[in-house]
């Protein structure tokens, strides 16, 4: 038997189907080349349209809490695609910190309930509510972070978290370090390895109103006392001789005191 393969080819009287001996493949290559081959087009399926959730906004209800207090946190949910989406539920997120808000009401968005429907182009608003643990009063602060999706897909995942946090504000906390330089390379701190004269200065986040500043002793330690629970920004200043980065950062908890190690090196 001889095998047939089928091309289209353009001719002065229009198209026309003609009958190629398989081993005539390299005639096909020749129509090509010469523009004289006319490619017949292959049938395709679009994919399904899928809907694009995205959390605009994460609010908490108040600035301020205290511990036991109930919060309620609202999520702005909003669908861009040119579907609706389907039984939308919390499928990600949860840090397991303990200052996280503890939910005790998930709003029919939870990942065990039914979900809710976004409409294509449409907003919905979802109250999530829970308790703020003792140790957000630790930290100066209570959080959540939650993503969302809906059981017919997403055509862009990259902005279906939504996180925000509270102050907890009341407790203080002490910052403590030691900046030093490493002069024999064994990466240990050893006698003498202290850097005095460094500046610190520490500047509150968030809604902390504090700033604080200190130099380190001749064993290269510092203490800042009486800073109110929460994140810092640690501005570090060294004499001539040294660099370290200009800033880091820190948090201040009620009842630890892990010292901040400033490693400093040598300017070249």
């Amino acid at each position: 038997m001889i095998e047939v393969i089928f091309a289209v080819t353009t001719t002065r009287w229009g198209q026309e189907t003609v009958g190629i001996r398989k081993s005539s493949r390299l005639l096909i290559l020749a129509a090509a080349l010469s523009g004289t081959l006319t490619a017949v087009p292959a049938v395709g399926h679009a994919a399904p349209a899928l809907p694009n959730v995205g959390v605009p906004a994460t609010m908490f209800g108040k600035y301020e809490y205290a511990a036991g207090d109930t919060a309620t946190v609202t999520y702005v949910l909003v669908n861009t695609g040119s579907v609706d989406a389907f039984k939308v539920v919390i499928n990600a997120g949860g840090s397991g910190e303990p200052w996280e808000l503890d939910i005790t009401d998930w709003g029919g968005v939870g990942p065990s309930d039914e979900g809710i429907t976004i409409p294509a182009g449409g907003t919905v608003h979802v109250k999530l509510r829970g308790t703020v643990t003792a140790s957000s009063a630790n930290v100066g602060r209570v959080t959540i972070a939650y993503g969302f999706g809906g059981a017919n897909g997403d055509a862009d995942e990259s902005n279906n978290i939504g996180s925000s946090q509270a102050s907890v504000p009341g407790a203080t906390g002490i910052l403590t370090g030691q900046a030093t330089h490493d002069r024999n390379g064994d990466h240990r701190v050893d006698p003498g390895e202290g850097v005095a004269g460094v500046r610190i200065t520490v500047v509150g986040h968030f809604d902390i109103d504090r700033t604080a500043t200190t130099f380190t002793d001749s064993d290269g330690k510092f203490l800042i006392t009486d800073l109110p629970v929460g994140r810092y920004e640690v501005r570090v200043r060294t004499p001539d001789a040294y660099w370290h980065d200009p800033v880091t950062y820190a948090d201040v908890r009620a009842n630890e005191h892990g010292p901040l190690s400033l490693r400093l090196y040598p300017r070249v």
